[in-house]
C-alpha cells in the first residue's frame, strides 16, 4: 500500500509570496504608499497653522455664515467646497485645509488605479504604469503648490477620477456599454457639486466615447451615449441655476480678462498667446523642456490607442480642445496655474502612461529593463522637482495675530477699523459674536462680512479715499467719547492708494500713531 507523501508545511516565506502574487493586495499596498506620501511631500504643520491669506479668507469665512446666504456669497468657489469645509470640526482654524490635502492625497489613489486599470498585457507593466501615474500625481509641481483653501484639488481628483471610470465603458463584455456611462454621469453630477470643472470633463469624455462609436459606425451605442449625456444635463444645468449662478460675480469676466484667447487680435496674437501660455506653465508640470513634454504626452496617447482604447486616449486631447474653445468665448481662462491644475493633472497622468508604455516595450526585451526604466524616470521626476517637497507656497498675509492682539490689549473705548480686503480674515478668526454679511461693489465677492451689533467694530467697506477717511473719521469720533479711548487699525492686503490715503489722514489730524504688535493704534487728539 502506497504511502501519501506528506504536503509541505506552508512557510512564512510561501505566505509573502503567495500575498504578492495577488494583483488585489499589491495594488493595495502600492496605492497606499504613494497615497500616504501626500502627507509627506506637503508640510502639514506648516499648512494646518500659518493663518488665512485674502484669497482663503473668504473662502473660509463661508463656513461662519448661515447655510442660506451660500448660493449668494461662494463666489468661484462651490457650494458644495463651503458644505465639506464645515464638515472639518477638530483642530485649529485652519483645520479646514484639510479638505484640499485630502483631495490632493485622493488624486494621487486615483491616479494609480486609472494607470492600473487600462488594459495592459502585463501585471508588471499594469503596476509600473499605475506607479508611475500616481507619483505624477503626487509630485505635479502645481499639486505640490495646492496648500491653499480653494476647491483646485478637488478639480483633478474629479478629473483623474473620471479617466479612470472611461477605463470601464465596453470592458465587461457581459453589460452593454452604456451601462458604465451612467458611473461617469452620477460621478460628474455630485462632483460638480464642489468642482466646477466636473462638467468639462465629463464633455470631453462623453465626446470621446461618442466619436470613437461614431467612427465605428456603432450607431445605437453613439445614441446610447447622447441619452446618457443628455440625461446628465438636466441634474448640472439644476446645479448651476441653483448653486452657482446666484453667487457668480459680475466682474469675473473682466478679471479674466488677460487669460481669454485674443480672438480679436489675429492668429498672430493667439499663437503667441497660446506658446506664452504653454511655455509659462511647463514649469509647473516638471516634465522637462516643452518638446519633451509634447513628446511624453503625445505617447502617453497613442500608448493608450495601441491598447486597443482610443476612446480613453481621446479624452485630454479633446478636454484641451474644449478649454481652447471656452476661452475663446470668454468662459473659462486659460493658462493660469491655479485654475489649471486639473489640466495639468491629466497632461502629467497622460505622459506618465507614455512612460509606462516605453517601460512596457523595453520589458518585451528584459523585465529587468522595465523596472530600470520606470526607476530612472521617477528619479528624475523627483530630482526636478524636489526643491518644491515641503514647500511654503501660501502668501504671507496674516489677520489672525492682529485679533489676537486686540482682545490681548484692548480697553473699553476702544475702537477697531479693519480695511477693506481684511473684512473676510477677520471676521473668520474674531470669536466674539457671529458676522452677517452686506452687499458691496468693491470686491468680486460682491459681499463683507460686518459686526453691525458691535459698534465698536467699524469697516472701510471699500479702497476709496472718501471712504477711508470717513472711516477713520467715525472712529476718531467713537474714540473720544471714552477717556483714553484708542483706534486699532487692522490692514493687510493693502494697495499703496490705501496707503497713502490712512497716512494723509493721520497727518491731517496730527494724531499720534505708533505700532503694537502686528497693529497700528492711533492716539485721537482730545
Amino acid at each position: 500500500m502506497a504511502v501519501l507523501a506528506r504536503p509541505a508545511r506552508e512557510t512564512w516565506a510561501d505566505r509573502v509570496r503567495s500575498v504578492v502574487r495577488r494583483p488585489t493586495a499589491v495594488d493595495a499596498a502600492l496605492a497606499s504608499v504613494l497615497t500616504l506620501l501626500t502627507f509627506v511631500v506637503h508640510d502639514v504643520p506648516y499648512l494646518l497653522t500659518a493663518p488665512f491669506w485674502t484669497d482663503e479668507a473668504w473662502v473660509a469665512i463661508s463656513t461662519r455664515l448661515p447655510l442660506s446666504e451660500l448660493p449668494r456669497i461662494t463666489a468661484s468657489t462651490p457650494v458644495g467646497w463651503s458644505l465639506l469645509l464645515r464638515l472639518v470640526v477638530v483642530g485649529g482654524p485652519e483645520r479646514l485645509r484639510l479638505v484640499p490635502l485630502l483631495f490632493a492625497a485622493a488624486t494621487v489613489a486615483a491616479a494609480y488605479w486609472y494607470g492600473r486599470t487600462l488594459p495592459w498585457p502585463r501585471l508588471l507593466a499594469a503596476r509600473i504604469a499605475g506607479v508611475l501615474t500616481g507619483v505624477a500625481a503626487l509630485l505635479l509641481p502645481s499639486a505640490l503648490y495646492r496648500d491653499d483653501l480653494k476647491q483646485y484639488t478637488a478639480d483633478a481628483f474629479v478629473t483623474v477620477l473620471l479617466l479612470g471610470l472611461t477605463t470601464r465603458v465596453g470592458r465587461d463584455s457581459r453589460h452593454p456599454p452604456w451601462r458604465a456611462l451612467l458611473p461617469l454621469a452620477v460621478t460628474a453630477v455630485v462632483g460638480f457639486l464642489f468642482s466646477a470643472v466636473a462638467v468639462f470633463v465629463l464633455g470631453a469624455v462623453l465626446a470621446s466615447i461618442g466619436l470613437t462609436q461614431l467612427v465605428a459606425r456603432r450607431w445605437a451605442d453613439a445614441a446610447r451615449t447622447a441619452a446618457v449625456g443628455a440625461g446628465a444635463a438636466v441634474p448640472l444645468l439644476a446645479v448651476f441655476v441653483l448653486l452657482y449662478r446666484p453667487g457668480m460675480p459680475q466682474g469675473l469676466t473682466d478679471y479674466w480678462s488677460g487669460n481669454y484667447l485674443p480672438l480679436s487680435r489675429g492668429p498672430a496674437a493667439v499663437w503667441r498667446f497660446v506658446a506664452h501660455g504653454i511655455a509659462a506653465l511647463d514649469a509647473d508640470l516638471g516634465t522637462g523642456p516643452v518638446v519633451l513634454t509634447v513628446l511624453l504626452v503625445s505617447l502617453g496617447v497613442l500608448t493608450v490607442v495601441r491598447l486597443g482604447r482610443p476612446d480613453v486616449a481621446l479624452v485630454v486631447p479633446v478636454l484641451l480642445v474644449e478649454l481652447l474653445v471656452l476661452g475663446a468665448v470668454r468662459q473659462y481662462p486659460l493658462f493660469n496655474l491655479r485654475t489649471s491644475h486639473f489640466a495639468l493633472t491629466a497632461l502629467a497622468v497622460t505622459a506618465a502612461v507614455g512612460v509606462a508604455g516605453a517601460c512596457l516595450a523595453l520589458s518585451r526585451w528584459r523585465v529587468q529593463a522595465a523596472l530600470v526604466c520606470a526607476t530612472v524616470a521617477i528619479a528624475f521626476f523627483t530630482v526636478g522637482v524636489r526643491h518644491l517637497v515641503h514647500g511654503h507656497p501660501l502668501p504671507h498675509e496674516d489677520v489672525r495675530t492682529p485679533v489676537q492682539d486686540i482682545l490681548a490689549l484692548r480697553r473699553p473705548g476702544d475702537v477697531v477699523v479693519v480695511n477693506s480686503a481684511s473684512n473676510w480674515g477677520f471676521a473668520y478668526y474674531w470669536p466674539i459674536g457671529r458676522p452677517v454679511t452686506a452687499p458691496s461693489a468693491d470686491n468680486l465677492q460682491g459681499f463683507v462680512a460686518v459686526f453691525p451689533d458691535q459698534p465698536d467694530i467699524l469697516l472701510a467697506s471699500d479702497t476709496t479715499p472718501e471712504t477711508i477717511d470717513a472711516t477713520l473719521n467715525a472712529a476718531r469720533t467713537r474714540a473720544l467719547r471714552h477717556p483714553g479711548g484708542r483706534i486699532w487699525l487692522v490692514h493687510e492686503h493693502m494697495h499703496a492708494d490705501q496707503v497713502r490715503a490712512t497716512l494723509a489722514w493721520e497727518q491731517l489730524n496730527a494724531v499720534s500713531v505708533q505700532t503694537v504688535g502686528s497693529l497700528d493704534l492711533v492716539q485721537p487728539n482730545r
